[in-house]
């Protein structure tokens, strides 16, 4: 009976302690400040990005055209980068709230997401490599190597230079979640199109 009665006597106690919580978190996050200034910066950095990744392209179009496939990876290779290089800033900042493990929380999201990195990119290399041999009479294992090749070079060098940019946007007291989506888009981008055209003159 004693202990039928410390349960029930400790019940709204913990229901009373997990609704501060939340209420805490709340309060915290309600107090982060917007700033129209950052968020206009990452815009500005992600269209100059985007419109130096599609002048690179059009620069670059004879090369890629002589590769049979190229052109069909591209888009699929250039959003999956993109995609993981946000998720990765977006864990990094967020992991950081609650902890000051800082070169820790860096290292292991930066290998996860060469990790997954490998693994997207063996998933739509092969799909990739089977749509252009059956439909445009390419070679598949050099569609396949491409993507594969083209995800890690890309995460090689993005991934560690997007964290490493989250953890000093953060230590100038700026929000990554403002500033670090659109720059990393416009990096991913631009970074992207040179690995693709640097791989084909290589397979070419």
């Amino acid at each position: 009976m004693k202990h039928v009665a410390h349960t029930f006597l400790t019940k709204p106690e913990l229901r009373h302690k997990h609704h501060r919580h939340w209420h805490y978190i709340y309060k915290r996050r309600s107090y982060q400040p917007i700033s129209w200034r950052e968020i206009a910066l990452g815009q500005i950095i992600a269209l100059s990005g985007s419109l130096a990744a599609g002048l690179l392209l059009e620069v670059n179009k004879y090369s890629l055209s002589l590769f049979a496939g190229a052109f069909l990876l591209l888009p699929g290779v250039i959003d999956l980068a993109a995609s993981i290089t946000g998720a990765m800033c977006a864990k990094i900042n967020h992991r950081l709230e609650t902890s000051d493990q800082t070169w820790h929380i860096a290292e292991d999201s930066v290998a996860f997401a060469l990790l997954l990195s490998l693994c997207s990119g063996l998933v739509v290399g092969l799909t990739g490599g089977a749509i252009g041999a059956i439909f445009f009479e390419a070679i598949f294992w050099q569609i396949a190597v491409l993507c594969i090749a083209t995800m890690v070079g890309v995460g090689v060098v993005a991934y560690p230079a997007m964290a490493l940019l989250t953890i000093l946007i953060r230590k100038i007291g700026a929000d990554p979640d403002n500033i670090v989506g659109p720059v990393e888009t416009g990096f991913t981008d631009m970074l992207t199109v040179i690995t693709v055209a640097l791989l084909v003159r290589i397979f070419v």
